[in-house]
């Protein structure tokens, strides 16, 4: 893949890697296990408390445990704090982008201010490439696009590929 940078994952594609089993989630296991000790990966702390959810109302501690290990800064991983300037970020994009939803805006503006170039997610309700652009006080801000990848096999073996190197 070109232009490869820093690869946002959304909430849903932990869900995948290790609630599921099937070739896309071992595909997902394999590309988060890929390990040169390059922080090849963000998500946001956001991801933590979506993830939580289900293990706190079934009572799943291990799930629980696993996630709380898994979703902090590590040498594959950077956690992005859910800081003001996202949530203002988040504001301009939902509303040039009606229809998206606060925590998807969330996780997007952190993507974009973490400076990575792709998102991973499956929720096919966002759209294929996201911008900020906002005029203010005389001032025009803009982000970088960030294009959306898909986990399907097509996908993920490219990226297992092109990280692999």
């Amino acid at each position: 893949m070109l232009g490869l940078g820093k690869i946002y994952l959304d909430t849903n594609i932990f869900i995948l890697a290790f609630e599921n089993d099937s070739k896309i989630s071992t595909a997902l296991a394999n590309l988060l296990s890929i390990g040169d000790h390059t922080r090849r990966f963000a998500t946001s702390e956001l991801t933590l408390s979506e993830l939580l959810v289900k293990p706190y109302r079934d009572g799943n501690d291990s799930a629980i445990d696993r996630y709380e290990g898994l979703i902090q800064t590590n040498e594959w991983l950077e956690v992005l704090p859910v800081a003001r300037q996202m949530l203002w970020y988040a504001a301009v994009l939902r509303s040039q982008n009606l229809g998206l939803k606060l925590p998807d805006s969330i996780h997007i503006s952190t993507a974009l201010g973490a400076g990575c170039t792709h998102m991973l997610t499956a929720d096919m309700g966002l759209k294929d490439i996201y911008e900020i652009t906002h005029f203010r006080y005389g001032l025009t801000k803009s982000s970088s696009p960030l294009t959306v990848l898909r986990p399907d096999e097509t996908t993920l073996n490219s990226l297992i590929e092109s990280l692999g190197r």
